[in-house]
């Protein structure tokens, strides 16, 4: 499974604000024996807004499962991502959200 964590402009933080408005995420790939960093990829599309952004994040993102971020959407919208495929964290350091996300996976095997 892949994992894409909301990176912000400060190191080691999750981005505060909406998940698609993030400057870069922190993929990782999950498996039996923890996670590990996959890539840094930058997000061309975190300036932008409305439903063609929808899109571009989803193209974006295609390859990961689970969405890590502080929050998703803004304005009544629910974002770009179904809320099966997201987990929201607030804003806490990187260490934190992986801590939470390994919470998670250990709860639900």
């Amino acid at each position: 499974m892949r994992v894409a964590i909301a990176l912000g402009k400060e190191e080691g933080r999750v981005y505060p604000g909406p998940f698609g408005h993030a400057p870069r995420y922190a993929i990782y790939e999950a498996a039996e024996e923890g996670l590990r960093l996959v890539e840094v990829r930058e997000n061309p599309h975190a300036n932008e807004h409305g439903e063609e952004k929808h899109a571009k994040m989803r193209a974006l993102l295609q390859d990961v499962d689970l969405k890590v971020g502080a929050r998703f959407g803004h304005g009544g919208s629910l974002g770009a991502f179904p809320v099966a495929g997201r987990l929201e964290v607030g804003p806490v350091s990187l260490k934190e959200a992986l801590a939470l996300l390994m919470e998670r996976r250990n709860s639900a095997g």
